[in-house]
């Protein structure tokens, strides 16, 4: 018999070399009829089966149209009726979620309840959960609520405006306003010992006691007891006073320590300075002394001008000394002086004038201005010594007292009196007929 022998796959017969030849040829046939029939069916699914490159309508797909018909386009997403986006992070942004998910209000800006601005609509179901903050308090009704203060709410709950309150403030304890201390408020409670029920006898009587030393006596602690102090310090607090302690120490009064009744400073001691014009008892420090006194002076030049004015004179002054020396002018004439508030000099008014001691006395009124001195002839000086001094301090009242001299004159006496609308604070010297100053020195001093 023929030895079989076939392909691995399909089993097709192959020949054998101890096979006969007309054996083998048997098989071959077969082989090959069993190859012709796989190819024939090969070649027919081939031909059923569709081009690389086709097309088909929609038709020919089921249910495509209807699918298509449903979707939504791009244009629709995270818009209204529409569907939600996802952001960068792969979720949906808050602005495309429903607001119950984060709560209901919606904050519509701040609000002047002074002037209801922006103004505030009625309650409606449209403007549910809108609030404002208060930025100006004021008493605008709103929802009839006329009480506003800065940072509360006015909150609509779709049908009613209500507030509310981030600012009330506790109107008062125990009839106490404002900043409340503890010992007002203890002051204000009137608690007493009795009042502390959970404290026994003891620790009542304890905490009423007058003084430490009434504390230590129902203690009963003495110096013993205090066992982290040394002897000497047992020897301190036990000391019959404070002399006894003192000299435990080796504490002089005047050589260690200053005395307390006379206190022999040492150094540069320092105090605070009191306020200007202060007439107390406190001690006056350098700085308050300087403030409580000034000096001012102008050297007059040829032709320096027709007035020498000085400002700036500190309120709270009382007195002020005048020294004029080797006073002269372009033509003979008077010096005359005017005084005044911040507010400017006082040109009318003027009470008294002066008198001139010659061969003969005479005297003479001024009324605008507080005379200072006079001259004969061209060339002459003026020398002139006198106070303002501040009469009347209800009413700025100052008067004016002062003697001089002068060659051709001789001696005068000078005295006037002029009440301000305000502190004087300037000083001006002029000659009565504007002559121009052409020499000497004029100095104000003053005092407080």
């Amino acid at each position: 018999m023929p030895v079989e022998n076939t392909t691995p796959n399909r089993g097709y017969q192959l020949p054998f070399g101890s096979n006969n030849l007309e054996d083998d040829v048997l098989r071959l046939i077969a082989a090959l009829s069993a190859i012709d029939v796989d190819v024939a069916g090969l070649l027919v699914s081939v031909a059923q089966r569709a081009l690389l490159v086709h097309s088909h309508v929609i038709a020919d797909t089921t249910g495509l149209q209807a699918a298509l018909d449903a979707k939504q386009d791009e244009s629709e997403k995270g818009n209204a009726n529409g569907y939600a986006s996802l952001g960068a992070d792969g979720k949906v942004p808050a602005a495309q979620l429903p607001s119950t998910l984060f709560g209901s209000l919606n904050y519509q800006g701040d609000w002047n309840a002074n002037t209801n601005s922006p103004t505030i609509p009625a309650a409606a179901a449209g403007n549910k959960g809108w609030y404002y903050m208060v930025s100006v308090a004021g008493a605008a009704s709103v929802g009839g609520i006329t009480d506003w203060k800065v940072g509360d709410w006015a909150v609509s709950d779709g049908t009613k405006w209500v507030k509310i309150d981030n600012t009330d403030a506790v109107a008062s304890v125990a009839g106490l306003t404002g900043a409340i201390t503890a010992a007002a408020l203890k002051t204000a409670l009137a608690i007493a010992v009795a009042d502390l029920t959970d404290a026994s006898a003891n620790g009542r009587s304890l905490i009423s006691a007058a003084n430490y030393a009434a504390m230590k006596t129902l203690l009963g602690i003495t110096a013993a007891d205090i066992t982290n102090a040394s002897a000497n310090g047992r020897s301190l607090i036990t000391a019959a006073d404070y002399a006894a302690m003192r000299t435990l120490l080796g504490l002089v009064i005047g050589t260690n320590v200053a005395a307390i009744a006379s206190p022999a400073f040492t150094g540069t001691p320092t105090a605070p300075t009191p306020a200007a014009g202060d007439n107390s008892t406190k001690i006056a420090t350098t700085a308050f002394v300087a403030g409580q006194s000034g000096i001012a002076s102008a050297t007059v030049q040829a032709a320096s001008g027709t007035a020498i004015t000085f400002t700036g004179i500190p309120a709270g002054v009382k007195e002020i000394t005048i020294m004029a020396r080797g006073i002269s002018f372009a033509a003979a004439g008077s010096l005359k002086m005017r005084v005044g508030p911040a507010a400017g000099l006082v040109t009318t008014g003027y009470e008294g004038g002066y008198g001139l001691f010659q061969s003969a006395s005479n005297a003479f009124a001024v009324t605008d201005a507080m005379f200072a001195g006079q001259t004969n002839n061209s060339g002459d000086s003026v020398m002139c010594f006198g106070k303002l001094f501040l009469m009347d301090a209800v009413n700025n009242v100052w008067g004016w007292s002062a003697t001089g001299y002068s060659p051709g004159r001789n001696a005068f006496v000078l005295a006037s009196a002029i009440a301000l609308s305000g502190p004087l604070s300037q000083i001006s010297f002029f000659e009565s007929a504007g002559s121009s100053f052409d020499a000497g020195t004029l100095n104000i001093a003053w005092s407080k």
